[in-house]
């Protein structure tokens, strides 16, 4: 008996430690597919995790978008999310684990459970219910010590070298000074120029996040649009009732999770407003990369 007290004691210092070392870690890296399911966002578990990490006050990244470039130059701000799956045969069971860049467990939920039949909403309860572990860590990210003391680079202003004065023996050519100013002017032209093409290209470069719902589309000969659903973004051929498919906003609306009936991959928008597509046909083992072409 004290030996298994003192087992659960040792257990339960060590989930402590861990809610006050995740603190620490700017991001939650959260896979596309997990080990067990094998598939993209089965069963939506990994959106699922995505919204409740979210609404848990983290910032997530999914493993294969752009990532942000504290994270891109320091992997080690992110913890990479697992997700075990330990059901018997009449109960599901998840666990969920937080693991830094050296693959150390930082944080290990409770074991969540469900007893519900269909697999979809088993799964999902049992996620719920492991997530409440998370929701008592009341996690704020807070920098580390070691962050900390890192030093800021410091920007230090060049003097500008002064002009040696001119001879006073020595008139200046009044050409030069002429080519001078011509110099300058193009100069100014020249930049005047580049912040043109910036303020044209801003809103292109924008264009992805902001695409709306409504937008028309192409895809061989046919007609689509968007419309929100109370799963994300409904793709919906024209004069259709029900989606073909439903993207899942991930990194802030840069990327999608992509699933229909029988494709599961990831979408995102291009500069130009395109809908791209990208999924695995398993049968040919190849990537599929699909075109929408929004409708000008």
């Amino acid at each position: 008996m004290k030996k298994i007290l003192t087992s659960i004691f040792i257990l339960l210092l060590a989930i402590k430690v861990s809610g006050q070392d995740i603190n620490n870690y700017k991001y939650v890296i959260i896979p596309e597919t997990f080990q067990f399911t094998e598939e993209v966002d089965k069963y939506r578990l990994n959106s699922l995790t995505k919204f409740l990490f979210e609404q848990n006050g983290f910032n997530t990244v999914m493993k294969t978008e752009n990532k942000p470039s504290d994270l891109d130059t320091d992997r080690c701000l992110g913890l990479q999310t697992k997700l075990e799956d330990n059901s018997g045969l009449f109960v599901t069971k998840l666990v969920l684990k937080l693991l830094d860049c050296n693959d150390r467990v930082i944080f290990e939920s409770k074991e969540g459970r469900s007893r519900e039949k269909d697999f979809k909403n088993a799964y999902q309860e049992a996620l719920r219910d492991a997530f409440s572990s998370i929701e008592e860590l009341e996690y704020k990210y807070v920098k580390s010590a070691e962050q900390e003391k890192t030093p800021e680079v410091e920007v230090v202003a060049v003097p500008a070298i002064a002009a040696a004065e001119p001879s006073k023996d020595v008139e200046v050519d009044a050409e030069e000074e002429e080519e001078e100013e011509e110099e300058e002017e193009e100069e100014e032209e020249s930049v005047a120029d580049e912040n043109e093409i910036l303020e044209d290209t801003a809103p292109v470069a924008r264009a992805e996040r902001k695409i709306k719902t409504g937008s028309e589309f192409l895809f061989s000969g046919k007609s689509y649009n968007l419309k929100k659903t109370n799963q994300g973004l409904g793709l919906y051929q024209e004069d259709s009732s029900e989606p073909i498919a439903i993207l899942i906003e991930t990194n802030g609306g840069e990327s999608y999770i992509y699933n229909s009936l029988t494709n599961q991959g990831v979408a995102y928008f291009d500069v130009t407003g395109n809908l791209i597509v990208e999924y695995l046909d398993r049968q040919k083992n190849e990537k599929i990369s699909l075109t929408y072409k929004l409708k000008n």
